[in-house]
């Protein structure tokens, strides 16, 4: 029997799932990214301003949704990553940071919670507009401390009043395996940071979801722009499965995985029928299968004439998880998350 992992029917929405605006450290309006993603063909974005929740519902249509949700970022700039740095200059630096984004599952959901109002990364420029339908949960400086044990409150405090958590920029961030690892509780994590990849080429980060899942943390796996500047625009982006364009069902669908992350290609279908895992794309240089384990397979395309749209794995039953990677011809990815055995109606065959 055919199960397809994302759902036969539907549409397929392009969405933006971290932006940034003049209400923040952004140098664009609301209006002016709106405007800017609809021409690319978007359907979503979400507004993730630096430490506080806005209503943008103003900005939906007929063919446009916006998305409630905020950035929460924390950074121990008194101790560096890098234990040559103690004691030096100027080592803010070279602190680890975390940067979370929260999403409102509901969109009348404009509930603040572990934030921080004067977040000194944002100095003179924030520009808080504040709305009277905002309330707070926690104290102003709710949960501030740098510490896996602190995080894991902030993610299960996010989660108890109704936001999906997605872990950000892991090489903008200096994070380490030590910490990613150790939370507990996220919706999934943020694969490709566009605005930070396009700056340092290393933050695409399929390695860091990789360890995470390994870890036992069962994440999906979205893209964003981290827009700040009009050229930061259309770098990487997540494409949502869902049955219509609205604000529930993009939640509803990108909290149930039925999505995937790309710069680039195109994954038009995915399923397993008879133990096997296909999957169809743009066209591609070369379509690889990753598990928990070592066991991997591809399919390459023979010439630059000659692309792959196309490939057929078999599944095995110690593969315990398996995600693809698609590659494009000119070296962009699209990554699906992780899907597990235990997910499917039937299991592969010994």
């Amino acid at each position: 029997m055919k199960q397809y992992l994302l759902p036969e029917g539907g549409n397929f929405y392009k969405v933006n799932m971290h932006s940034h605006t003049t209400l923040t450290d952004g140098h664009m309006t609301p209006q002016e990214v709106k405007d800017a993603y609809k021409a690319l063909g978007y359907s979503a974005v979400a507004f993730t301003e630096h430490e506080f929740l806005f209503d943008v519902s103003y900005l939906n249509d007929e063919s446009f949704v916006a998305l409630h949700a905020y950035e929460y970022g924390i950074r121990q700039a008194e101790h560096p990553v890098f234990p040559f740095y103690e004691g030096k200059t100027h080592t803010s630096a070279h602190g680890e940071a975390v940067h979370m984004n929260l999403y409102a599952k509901d969109p009348k959901n404009l509930k603040m919670v572990c934030f921080n109002p004067n977040a000194p990364e944002l100095g003179a420029y924030v520009k808080r507009q504040f709305s009277p339908n905002t309330s707070y949960v926690g104290t102003p400086d709710f949960i501030r401390s740098f510490d896996v044990e602190n995080l894991n409150t902030v993610i299960k405090t996010a989660r108890e009043n109704g936001f999906l958590v997605i872990f950000n920029h892991p090489a903008w961030s200096m994070n380490r395996s030590e910490l990613y690892c150790n939370l507990e509780g996220l919706s999934g994590m943020e694969i490709i940071n566009g605005g930070s990849d396009r700056s340092s080429d290393i933050d695409c980060q399929p390695y860091v979801y990789d360890q995470m899942s390994r870890a036992g943390r069962r994440l999906i796996c979205v893209a964003g722009d981290d827009n700040h500047k009009p050229h930061h625009i259309g770098i990487a982006w997540t494409m949502v499965k869902a049955p219509a364009l609205s604000y529930e069902n993009l939640i509803d669908n990108i909290e149930k995985g039925n999505c995937y992350a790309s710069n680039g290609p195109e994954i038009t279908e995915l399923f397993v029928e008879n133990g096997q895992l296909t999957i169809k794309c743009s066209d591609a240089r070369g379509i690889f299968l990753s598990t928990a384990g070592r066991r991997k397979d591809y399919a390459l395309a023979q010439s630059d004439d000659e692309p792959v749209r196309e490939a057929t794995f078999a599944l095995s039953p110690e593969d315990f998880m398996f995600r693809v990677t698609v590659r494009d011809m000119r070296g962009n990815h699209a990554f699906t998350r992780f899907y597990y055995l235990d997910e499917l109606t039937e299991q592969p065959a010994k």
